[in-house]
């Protein structure tokens, strides 16, 4: 599976420069489901596993969160909204990461996400320093959009996790019988604790 670029006051757009029209934001569901997934339940493995297992969330094979992760120390299951179909994925440390993804056909803008973040932070006594952009070409055509936001502690430390929220370009590719396939885009955010703490 293939399948994240704007928000906090400015637009990243994939592949291209600033926009004039301001896109569309990530929907209300995918907030939620962040939310209860990678926030709520993660960084507790076991407390997400048995959350997957309770919504009844259809499992990927080793090969599908290799694609995802290109890696294999993680799992990931597929979670089908009412907007749209998701991807769960949990890499395993020393990056130990929470991510959902979705594809979409434009940019979506990821205040609404960041927002979550945010709060879930705060209630923690923590806080988000201001997102830092980068854009990164990667292989046939495909750039990598991403805001990174680090967590601060309580005494504005820099602590060993972060936010980060990216918009994933995917130009148009030829078919074998000579179509082109539709550009689009994959709309992820994701949760890492970069170590674990002692």
């Amino acid at each position: 599976m293939k399948w994240a670029a704007p928000a906090c006051g400015f637009v990243l757009l994939a592949g291209a420069a600033l926009a004039d029209d301001s896109p569309p934001p990530v929907s209300d569901e995918f907030v939620r489901l962040f939310s209860s997934y990678c926030l709520k339940a993660f960084p507790d493995d076991q407390a997400l596993h048995k959350l997957a297992e309770s919504d009844r969330l259809e499992a990927l094979t080793q090969a599908q969160v290799k694609t995802m992760l290109h890696k294999e120390n993680g799992v990931g299951w597929v979670v089908g909204g009412v907007s749209a179909r998701y991807v769960l994925t949990v890499e395993e440390p020393p990056f130990h990461t929470c991510a959902l993804r979705r594809a979409s056909e434009q940019p979506l803008d990821g205040t609404p996400l960041m927002a979550a973040a945010k709060s879930f932070v705060e209630a923690g006594g923590h806080k988000l320093l201001p997102p830092v952009g980068h854009a990164r070409p990667m292989n046939q055509g495909v750039i990598s959009n991403s805001l990174i936001l680090q967590e601060l502690d309580e005494k504005d430390q820099p602590l060993p996790q972060a936010y980060m929220y990216f918009v994933v370009s995917y130009p148009a590719t030829p078919h074998d019988d000579g179509s082109m396939s539709k550009p689009f885009y994959e709309i992820r955010f994701v949760r890492q604790l970069f170590r674990q703490q002692t």
